[in-house]
Parts: structure tokens; sequence; C-alpha cells
């Protein structure tokens, strides 16, 4: 696993971290038709003082990955966390990190700032995370598991029986409703989005990721509908694209409401950070009140 440094700047002021789900076909992040790029053509014009990252596996992720007895998610989760810890050494160890998920990816992400609050040593992380947008992630329940198969079509592989789909989803089921349970002790700015277009498979129209899927468990907010297809949704041709625009203007904003850094010499704590004035509906720090179940919202 690596972190590659898509982008930096002498004034950075936080990370933003893009983290890829299941590779079928092309480059993550690279547009059909002419191969952009964009968080290194689209998105640095957006934010001028983000160092954009890029984390890249050791082999691309199969549907084994994901649908396996055996825990491969965390190994990638974890892989995620060190990397980062490696890349964000010194002062750097404080900057706010923001990330973007695209597919299976937005589980890693999920499952690694879960794993990563229960260690000591990695915890900064988890306190310095004030974004996580989500392409295209599922969020199965025990009532939506079926429409995991449309993965395995997906990949062309061997669709399995109910039974098998049950018995190999253990990890793919507990991360969302953890996850949703985690959000209350560590709010964190989440913004999910959905295809709003099939992929062509085998001469069918299939939408991965519905918006009954992507949605978190609970009482939270409905996700955003994209355009694009399940591949598309995460590449964009230009800034002007509708759906860029959509998305860029999530991590604008978030990255508008974070606090001026702190002069040298001082300590910068992210944890008692006040995101004032956001229009989104994710979790911020420091803003999240009230009673509820599965997500807690803030005031206004």
């Amino acid at each position: 696993m690596s972190i590659n440094i898509v982008k930096d700047s002498a004034d950075a002021r936080l990370d933003l971290v893009f983290v890829p789900g299941l590779k079928v076909d092309q480059g993550n992040w690279t547009s059909a038709e002419n191969s952009i790029f964009w968080p290194e053509k689209l998105l640095p014009a957006q934010i001028p003082k983000a160092r954009i990252l890029a984390f890249e596996y050791d082999d691309d992720p199969t549907i084994d990955a994901f649908w396996n007895k055996r825990d491969f998610i965390s190994r990638n989760s974890d892989d995620l966390v060190n990397s980062l810890l490696d890349e964000r050494r010194a002062e750097k160890a404080e900057r706010p990190v923001i990330f973007v998920a695209h597919c299976l990816g937005g589980l890693v992400v999920e499952n690694a700032l879960m794993r990563a609050s229960k260690n000591e040593k990695k915890r900064q992380l988890v306190t310095c995370a004030a974004g996580l947008l989500l392409l295209g992630t599922p969020h199965y329940q025990p009532g939506t598991l079926s429409e995991a198969k449309k993965y395995f079509q997906l990949a062309q592989e061997d669709v399995p029986s109910d039974s098998e789909l049950q018995s190999l989803s253990k990890h793919v089921l507990a991360i969302p409703q953890a996850f949703a349970e985690f959000i209350q002790a560590n709010p964190i700015n989440v913004e999910s989005f959905y295809e709003g277009s099939p992929v062509a498979i085998n001469n069918q129209e299939i939408e991965i990721v519905e918006e009954s899927v992507a949605k978190f468990p609970g009482d939270s907010p409905d996700p955003t509908m994209l355009k694009g297809n399940h591949h598309q949704m995460s590449r964009f041709e230009s800034e002007k694209d509708k759906d860029f625009k959509n998305v860029s203007r999530v991590l604008v904003d978030w990255v508008g409401d974070l606090p001026e850094p702190e002069e040298k010499g001082t300590t910068n704590n992210i944890s008692n950070a006040s995101f004032a004035g956001s229009t989104n509906y994710g979790y911020q720090l420091g803003q999240n009140t009230g009673n509820q179940t599965g997500f807690t919202f803030g005031g206004r």
C-alpha cells in the first residue's frame, strides 16, 4: 500500500485523501474521454491550500477482498491508516484531513477510522478527520443485502446464493451500523452520493448502489444523486461537469468551515474546532447535539 502525493503546496493547511474501491476497468479518478485525473487537474483550482493524496492498494481489490469469511477489509484499513501516519509526521500530523472515497473504498475508510480510534498512537488521525465524502459507497443492511449480488455481476464473478452471500458478508454488514454509532462520539462531516445512471453488464442495465443502499442506517440524511453511473460518478471531464460541481461544492464548503491554523508555537487542537456557518447536513466537530437514533445532528 502507498500514499502518492498528487499535489502539494507550501501553504497547505489540510490533507485531501482519495481512496478508491473495487477496480474493474480504467484508472481510478480518471475520465474516459480525455483521461482527466481530476484530483490533479480540476480540484486544486477549487481548493488551492490542500495537499492532495491518493491511496493505492498493493493489489487492486477484488470481490474476495470484501466478501470473504476472513477480514481482509481491516487489512486494507490498517494499511491506509499506517500509510497516512507515515505521511503526516511532525506538524503535518495536526492538519485537518478530508477523505474522498469511491465505491467499497468508503467501507475501508469508515473501518479505518473506527480501528484507529482504538489505538492511542493512531487516534490523532480520527481527531483531525474533518470530512468523509462518499461516492457510491454501499451501506448494506440485512434487508438490502441481496443488492450486493450486483457487485458480483459487475466483477463478472459467479453470483452467490442467498445463503452463500450471507456467510461471506459478515464484515460488509458490520461496518455501516458500527460507523453510524461511532459517528455519534466522533462527529465528522459525512456526505453520501449515489449514481443516477445504470452500468451496462451483459446486456443488462444495473445501478450498483441505489439510494436505499447508499443511505446510512438510522435517521441519517438522504444521499444525493449524481447523473453518472457507478464508474462515471468518480470521474469528471471538466470543471463545468455538473457532477464535479456538486462534489467539489461540498469539499469547498467543508474547507471554508475549517478554523484558521494557529501561529507556530501554539497548539491547533482540531477536536475543539467549531464549524460554524456550514450549509451541509453532514457531521461537524463540536456542533452536534440532541437525541436520535444512529446519528447526531447539530442544532441550527
